[in-house]
């Protein structure tokens, strides 16, 4: 048996033209701010209400139209100030260990035991990595 599987269940519904209920209520809002403010402000200061209509009005539009990576603006600043507000946890913590440099083995019993097992891996006895430690030692190295 065959079901229909419902297309486009992301978009909202358009109610006027190409616009949907939040961007038609936030730009109707502000052209209604605009009106009164025209009112309040307009008619005797007109550069006033020009520079706070036009700043209204490009905050309703970026809050209306605007996304950051297919996220609309409003989710995107509501998921900005809940992670600034939020505690945050970290798990991860540091376990100090003890670093040995010294050439003698009496010092470092935890090399010691993991040498005594054994190895897949073949090490000459005799190589540049004893040369290398006691350099790391500040001993004198033959030459």
């Amino acid at each position: 048996m065959q079901y229909r599987v419902p297309q486009f269940i992301e978009h909202d519904a358009k109610i006027l033209g190409p616009l949907n209920m939040k961007q038609s209520l936030l730009i109707g809002g502000v052209i209604a701010i605009c009106f009164f403010l025209y009112f309040a402000i307009g008619q005797e200061n007109f550069f006033l209400f020009l520079l706070i209509a036009a700043a209204l009005t490009g905050i309703a539009l970026a809050l209306g139209f605007g996304q950051i990576q297919g996220q609309p603006l409003p989710k995107v600043m509501i998921n900005f100030a809940n992670f600034n507000v939020n505690p945050k946890m970290f798990l991860w913590k540091r376990k100090q260990t003890t670093v040995y440099l010294s050439v003698n083995r009496q010092d470092r019993p935890n090399i010691q035991k993991t040498i005594e097992k054994k190895s897949d891996l073949k090490v000459a006895p005799r190589g540049k990595i004893n040369q290398l430690i006691r350099q790391i030692d500040f001993e004198k190295t033959e030459e």
